[in-house]
């Protein structure tokens, strides 16, 4: 079992329902907000962590990585190549089917993008997240964990 995929699955469904349970604004987020944000990111730590106790590979941490990069790829390839190329595009040659993907594929950061919204950091950040936090939760758990020699 794969403990980065089932963190990302698991915090996409924690974070969906506070996220369609809370009132109020979408802009405006409380600090609870952002330290939810913060525990899940711990969740995706603690499963490179798990993933390296039961010395599973390396790149079975990078799983959801390649995800990301799959689909950062695709909205600016869709971007570059504008509406004549992309079907699911809004106006304007924008990839927003992939955009939006890649956004709730990582909810759990949901505070940070939106608050990134027009520095264009906003799509980088859940894709470099997503290799240096479970890599980071990885390499914690060789160290604690170091394979014995026979």
């Amino acid at each position: 079992m794969n403990y980065v995929t089932l963190v990302y699955l698991l915090n996409l469904f924690i974070y969906g329902v506070y996220f369609f349970c809370k009132s109020g604004s979408e802009v405006h987020f409380s600090i609870g907000e952002y330290i939810l944000s913060g525990i899940l990111a711990l969740f995706l730590i603690g499963a490179g962590y798990l993933n390296a106790k039961k010395r599973m590979t390396y790149r079975s941490v990078l799983w959801m990585f390649f995800v990301n990069l799959l689909l950062f790829g695709m909205s600016g390839l869709f971007d570059q190549f504008g509406n004549g190329f992309n079907i699911f595009s809004t106006s304007n040659g924008n990839s927003f089917m992939f955009t939006l993907a890649l956004i709730i594929y990582n909810d759990y950061l949901f505070p940070l993008i939106v608050e990134l919204d027009r520095s264009g950091f906003s799509l980088v950040l859940p894709v470099l997240l997503s290799f240096i936090l479970p890599s980071l939760g990885y390499v914690i758990g060789m160290k604690v964990h170091p394979q014995k020699q026979n």
